[in-house]
């Protein structure tokens, strides 16, 4: 059986995404609060990729603009 290639810039820890209901049941306000995280993510590790690595991400979706935050004591 073929192994499955790993993306390029996988996260080496879990990532958590919390959001709402409205935007988790509609999947184009979905697919665009997941586009946000990874550009999100990118632009946080594009200054410090090696931090990224070693450290659990929490994000939270706001239901309005569907922009990612990074969650700092707020869960």
């Amino acid at each position: 059986m073929p192994s499955e290639a790993k993306p390029e810039h996988a996260a080496k820890r879990p990532v958590r995404l919390t959001l709402p209901i409205s935007v988790a049941y509609d999947l184009d306000k979905f697919e665009q609060a997941l586009a946000n995280l990874a550009h999100t993510m990118d632009r946080v590790g594009a200054s410090d990729r090696s931090a990224r690595s070693l450290c659990l991400r929490e994000f939270i979706v706001d239901p309005a603009s569907l922009q990612v935050r990074e969650a700092v004591g707020e869960l």
